[in-house]
């Protein structure tokens, strides 16, 4: 059934392709709109209109999150501005049938505000004419989008915005601070290489008396595609592709990235990344439960002070992602663009929907916390976010390292990776999956998967572009 359900989704969305302002050549968009002229915001931004209190209408706001992962307290938050406009929250789950579930819902105009993630359902979705344009409004409101969340890539071929891009991932080494001192690894460091990585799990990995990895020193995280955040990490937009548009996959990195995930798992220092994916084991579980000292995650905070569920007596600390070589940009420092709110383009209070989702890509972005994601929000104050997560600074200092937590998680203003190009993206997306599978089975050598992996993914894309 997932299987039908992928392929209705991807027969659905697929062949839609992101429009951004970057050097990728532009095509023109599904939904024409006329070119604009781009222009300068005149005057301060509105965070909320002068006539809050006056406006009226009810939102119906579809998002991932439930009340007591911030979507209630944000909601509330909005009532205080805007007490006549009534907020019912729908929450779906951000998978394959969810998002399915959610285009549907658009299509049939039971939705006013989403928050969409991913980049792939956020472009087919204004692509396929299910979102509003927000252009006017944002120019009215005087809000640009660098300076207020770090990028205009996500607007179409004619600079019309349909996303506001707020919602963002933070990706992080999460660390268990009895095990790191114990080693004798002294503070966290402000940055790291791989190899710098590999050595501290070394000293971080406990063995029994026959050589066997009881403890180990590091893991990726559990999804298959997130070796390609170390070459996001490096790259800082369109990791997936070249400068032709085609694949990257015969990328040099691509295969260093891979034999080390191989080389680590092999030597017992990181756990198998193969058998996280097989034996569906969470990063953080592992941690959890002390089989690993570190690893690879960006939600792990969610849980930390849930240990009814999750039992541990360390202090939780945050490493920032490694770099693949000393000195380069790490890309993946600051809050990624994850998630986008926007209005649904047949949305039933269009203006009551604008007002919340300039809400909750503003003042209310910091409750994206709670969820364990974040905001790419460039006025965030990182010491409200302490306080809102925890409670108070000397409360989270009961369960995290707090000023790496300000540091690698909040990250606010650092460089972050960003997509512009996503040209056949779900066919992309599913080969890397399966190929990942078979490199890291050791079913096919890294090179001659990655080799059949750019071959399929580049007929993908220019099947694509023929399409045109």
């Amino acid at each position: 059934m997932k299987k039908v359900l992928a392929m209705l989704l991807v027969l659905i969305l697929a062949g839609f392709t992101v429009f951004a302002g970057g050097s990728q050549e532009k095509t023109a968009a599904a939904v024409p709109t006329a070119p604009v002229e781009k222009r300068v915001v005149p005057g301060d931004p509105v965070y909320i209109a002068k006539n809050a209190s006056e406006l009226t209408g009810t939102v119906r706001f579809w998002t991932a999150f439930g009340d007591a992962l911030g979507t209630g307290q944000m909601v509330k938050d909005f009532n205080t501005y805007y007490p006549n406009i009534k907020v019912i929250v729908n929450v779906y789950p951000n998978n394959t049938e969810g998002n399915l579930t959610c285009d549907t819902a658009l299509m049939a105009g039971e939705i006013d505000a989403l928050l969409s993630f991913g980049t792939f359902n956020s472009a087919a979705r204004w692509e396929n004419g299910l979102l509003l344009n927000i252009t006017d409004k944002l120019y009215h409101d005087n809000l640009d989008l660098v300076k207020e969340w770090g990028s205009d890539a996500y607007v179409d071929a004619n600079d019309q915005v349909f996303v506001i891009p707020s919602g963002g991932l933070s990706v992080f080494v999460g660390v268990n601070m009895t095990k790191w001192n114990e080693a004798g690894l002294g503070p966290i460091p402000d940055s790291w290489t791989w190899d710098e990585y590999a050595e501290a799990s070394r000293k971080l990995t406990q063995r029994d008396a026959q050589g066997n990895t009881i403890v180990y020193g590091g893991s990726d995280f559990n999804q298959r595609d997130y070796w390609t955040y170390a070459l996001r990490q490096t790259k800082g937009v369109d990791a997936l592709y070249n400068a032709d548009g085609l694949s990257d996959f015969d990328n040099p990195l691509c295969a260093t990235i891979l034999q080390r995930l191989i080389n680590c798992a092999d030597e017992g220092i990181w756990y198998n990344k193969n058998k996280l994916i097989t034996d569906g084991i969470k990063t953080r579980d592992l941690m959890w439960n002390e089989q690993a000292a570190t690893g690879v995650e960006s939600i792990m905070t969610r849980f930390v002070m849930d240990t009814n569920k999750y039992p541990h007596d360390f202090i939780l600390g945050y490493a920032p992602y490694p770099v693949n070589n000393a000195g380069e940009t790490n890309y993946a420092l600051g809050n990624m663009p994850n998630s986008f709110f926007c209005v649904a383009a047949n949305a039933q209070n269009s203006d009551a929907a604008y007002e919340f989702i300039k809400f909750a890509s503003t003042y209310g972005g910091k409750y994206l916390y709670k969820a364990g994601h974040t905001t790419t929000w460039t006025h965030t104050n990182p010491d409200e976010i302490v306080d809102l997560v925890f409670g108070s600074k000397e409360e989270a200092a009961k369960w995290v390292d707090v000023d790496s937590y300000i540091k690698n998680v909040l990250a606010v203003g650092q460089p972050a990776y960003h997509e512009e190009y996503i040209v056949a993206y779900a066919e992309v997306q599913s080969l890397l999956d399966e190929y990942t599978t078979y490199i890291l089975g050791k079913q096919l050598p890294v090179k001659e998967g990655l080799a059949e992996l750019k071959e399929l993914a580049d007929e993908a894309i220019q099947e694509k572009l023929a399409e045109r």
